[in-house]
């Protein structure tokens, strides 16, 4: 291959730092007010990510005052590690968050400042409803975080199911609740209390769990969509030629969780196709009813006059894989489980315009970009990077890789478990994926459970390579279809080079 010595080149630029500049808003107004949306389990089905079939007239909306990155990652593709994460602006070897029992403030982290709370620190009332951190991780909604706590506590509210059981339901507001819409009502409670005091800038966090399973809405949103039998099915539904079984997830193999959900424990035998029609239209339903939430907030931001000083930023927690490799769920290290739409809106900035970027760009960025984009020192010691530059100019570049990793526990590699209930010491495996401009090679390690970290010394277990060149606005997933790290040896040896360089470098000095 004629171009592999200059890609290689290029590849060692990876882990290239951003250029430093000056901490100052990007539209010159260090009060900016922040509001911070955050959606579960949502993968960037939406118009201004190229999906035409899926109804958001509100996200599209935003977008166009938005500058828009199509390639941003999680850091893990889990709710309770992945909110951790972002939360902090730290990766997840450093929070040493890697399942649904610890958190950072019991962990390395009991004296970080959080990114709300960071706002707080600098002069800003901080409030947050819904789903922003994971339930009960940290405690309480992490009470640091929030600004009068005992008048305006932080509020998760619990999540519902759907009546009959299924996995999806389309049923009436009047009868059920829907805890989004809680959410919606405290949210814009919180907005106009902030916005009476008008000497005080405010960031204001609102967590909309759906489209989380079970795929629930109103009645009307799954009108929106044409019949079951229409809907279109995934385009690469089989589990990836070569690929190692490690990187699978029975995921719904959960069909003990919903009645309408058959056992799928063969990782070479995908969904009957008339099930996952049922499925995606009402994965698809609970976007539209989300987007519905997200188009009241924004008009209650330009009825309370709040629209031309408040910076708005939305993304999702982690991706979602609709049937994609044989996988109904988020917990991988593909493309569609560990892809997130952001978007992020600033008054007075060119860029915000619905101009997209293809800037490598990761959740951890958000913490420390949102600072900058208010006109607020850096924030210290975290492991993301400001994506201000970004919104100057269109090839301004802060990194030429995002990381994210996943664990697996059990010893048959056909059919792990993702480790949520298990002691981090425990963890058997850990999968680290890093996404550059042209591929994705992912790395599947042995855990040291006594150090918390990869043995990256001893022979791993598995190794991935995807090509990604030729995706499109609409599919960054269309080449994820073959692992062809037995065609590409040098490569491989070159990215598993420069991914373990990395790896090693989150982790403290061993004494």
């Amino acid at each position: 291959m004629e171009l592999r010595g200059l890609l290689i080149a290029c590849l060692a630029l990876i882990f290239k730092g951003p250029t430093q500049i000056a901490s100052t808003p990007v539209a010159g107004n260090s009060q900016m007010n922040v509001l911070y949306i955050v959606v579960d389990d949502l993968r960037p089905d939406l118009e201004p990510f190229g999906e035409s079939m899926v109804h958001t007239p509100n996200i599209a909306a935003l977008a166009k005052q938005s500058l828009i990155f199509d390639r941003a990652y999680c850091q893990f593709a889990f709710c309770a590690p992945s909110r951790n994460s972002f939360m902090t602006g730290r990766r997840p070897d450093t929070t040493e968050c890697w399942n649904f029992l610890d958190h950072f403030r019991e962990t390395t982290g009991q004296n970080w400042i959080s990114m709300p709370q960071y706002f707080k620190n600098n002069g800003y009332f901080s409030s947050g409803v819904g789903k922003l951190y994971h339930p009960n991780l940290p405690p309480q909604g992490d009470p640091p975080s929030w600004s009068d706590v005992a008048e305006y506590p932080y509020i998760n509210p619990s999540p519902l199911s759907c009546p009959n059981g299924d996995a999806w339901c389309s049923i009436d507001p009047k009868k059920y609740n829907f805890s989004d819409i809680e959410t919606l009502e405290l949210g814009l409670e919180r907005m106009r209390h902030a916005a009476k005091n008008v000497s005080q800038p405010f960031f204001l966090g609102v967590g909309f769990h759906k489209p989380h399973l079970p795929f629930r809405s109103p009645t009307g949103f799954l009108e929106l969509y044409p019949p079951a039998e229409n809907i279109s099915l995934a385009t690469n539904k089989l589990f990836p030629k070569n690929a190692p079984t490690i990187s699978w997830n029975n995921c719904l193999a959960g069909g003990q969780r919903y009645k309408d959900v058959k056992q799928h424990r063969d990782y070479l035998t995908p969904m009957e196709d008339d099930e996952a029609r049922r499925l995606r239209r009402g994965y698809y339903a609970a976007i539209s009813f989300t987007d519905s939430l997200v188009g009241e907030l924004m008009d209650e931001l330009k009825k309370l006059g709040l629209a031309d000083n408040t910076i708005v930023s939305f993304h999702a927690d982690h991706g979602w894989q609709l049937g994609e490799h044989n996988m109904w769920c988020k917990m991988s290290n593909f493309e569609l489980g560990v892809r997130v739409p952001w978007m992020v809106h600033v008054p007075g900035v060119e860029r915000c315009s619905g101009v997209h970027t293809s800037a490598l760009a990761e959740l951890v960025d958000v913490y420390p970009t949102l600072a900058e984009l208010a006109g607020l020192p850096a924030p210290d010691n975290v492991d993301g990077k400001s994506q201000a530059p970004v919104f100057k100019s269109d090839s301004a570049v802060v990194k030429n890789a995002s990381i994210s990793q996943f664990p697996k526990c059990g010893k048959n590699l056909t059919n792990m478990d993702t480790c949520i209930r298990t002691d981090k010491h425990s963890i058997d495996y850990m999968g680290y994926s890093m996404r550059t401009d042209q591929y994705r090679y992912t790395e599947w390690f042995h855990w040291d459970g006594p150090k918390l970290r990869a043995n990256l010394t001893a022979d791993s277990v598995a190794k991935e390579l995807y090509d990604h060149h030729g995706d499109t606005e609409a599919d960054f997933n269309a080449f994820e279809n073959e692992n062809i790290a037995g065609q590409q040896e040098e490569l491989v040896e070159q990215l598993s080079g420069q991914l373990k360089q990395f790896i090693e470098s989150q982790y403290p000095a061993e004494q």
